[in-house]
């Protein structure tokens, strides 16, 4: 909102309002959710209201219109494509809500379809207003809608801490740090780069933002439902870890261009997941523990290296 705040565009005080009222109710929705109350309370409905579905991917692809809308830029193609998207998601899973949350072909599939196209930001070119941020928490309360309340994926959304998290999460941190540093420096990936001074506010709110629109949406894929999904089909319990650790470092790749940082960099976030996904085992399969890890390290990277 800032970018769009000091721009010259007649229009700036219209995408301001365009943005909080695309961005807000996402956004308190993904929070909400985050009750154990509520999120029961929201599942009950949803399994009650036979056209839930339609209120739910129908409210979505308006809060992706508004921007639009109001700016009059709206595009109807785009529109449509994000609307459909988010009824496949949803349909497919209301259909296998019958069954046992144990990763199928479909999962996979809906995986790919939400988490891919993010990732390598083909989203971005849909809708100009709507930037990285709104299209984190929009794919994290997609996939908690899908899998957690229609799929019934017992992956431990949570964002309720607990004492026991706060201290799984620390130490893996400090487990994360002792395995990532002394390579990532020998390699020449990493660097220390200590500022002289800290402007407190700004790390504050680059530490929500961490934790809402970085660490939230990747633990909620990649432990949640793709290794506790990966649990409940496979018969060896270190092939899970591994498998979404190795996909978690992947995903690092297009990061870089220089082919030696790029695997440098897969392999450094590779262990890196290992650590998230031991914090989520450690915590009882609760993500806060795993996400509130990932903010961390992410953030002492901020603080004190530089790649």
């Amino acid at each position: 909102m800032y970018g769009v705040s000091s721009s010259d565009s007649k229009n700036s005080i219209i995408s301001i309002v365009a943005m909080v009222l695309s961005f807000s109710p996402i956004l308190g929705l993904m929070l909400a959710l985050g009750s154990p109350k509520a999120s029961g309370e929201f599942n009950d409905w949803l399994k009650e209201d036979q056209k839930a579905l339609y209120y739910l991917a129908g409210g979505l692809s308006f809060l992706f219109a508004i921007p639009g809308l109001l700016t009059w830029n709206f595009d109807p193609y785009h529109t449509i494509i994000f609307a459909f998207i988010v009824f496949a998601v949803f349909g497919v899973l209301k259909n296998n809500s019958d069954k046992e949350f144990r990763l199928n072909w479909s999962d996979v599939a809906l995986w790919l379809l939400l988490w891919i196209p993010f990732d390598l930001r083909w989203y971005d070119g849909m809708q100009p207003n709507l930037d990285y941020t709104w299209w984190s928490i929009a794919i994290s309360v997609i996939a908690i809608i899908g899998w957690v309340g229609y799929r019934g994926a017992d992956i431990g959304y949570n964002l309720i801490p607990k004492f026991k998290d706060l201290i799984v999460a620390i130490l893996a941190l400090l487990m994360i740090m002792a395995l990532v540093i002394p390579p990532g420096l020998l390699t020449g990936f990493l660097s220390f780069d200590m500022p002289e001074t800290y402007d407190i506010p700004k790390l504050t709110i680059h530490f929500i933002g961490l934790f809402l629109t970085v660490a939230l949406p990747e633990e909620l894929f990649f432990r949640g439902i793709l290794l506790r999904g990966l649990e409940k089909v496979s018969s060896k319990k270190w092939v899970p870890m591994v498998v979404s650790s190795l996909a978690f470092g992947l995903m690092h790749w297009n990061n870089l261009n220089d082919l030696s940082m790029q695997i440098t960099y897969v392999s450094l976030a590779t262990i890196a997941g290992l650590g998230y996904g031991w914090a989520y085992k450690k915590s009882g399969n609760n993500l806060f523990a795993a996400i509130l890890a990932h903010t961390l390290v992410d953030w002492v990277w901020k603080l004190f290296l530089a790649a």
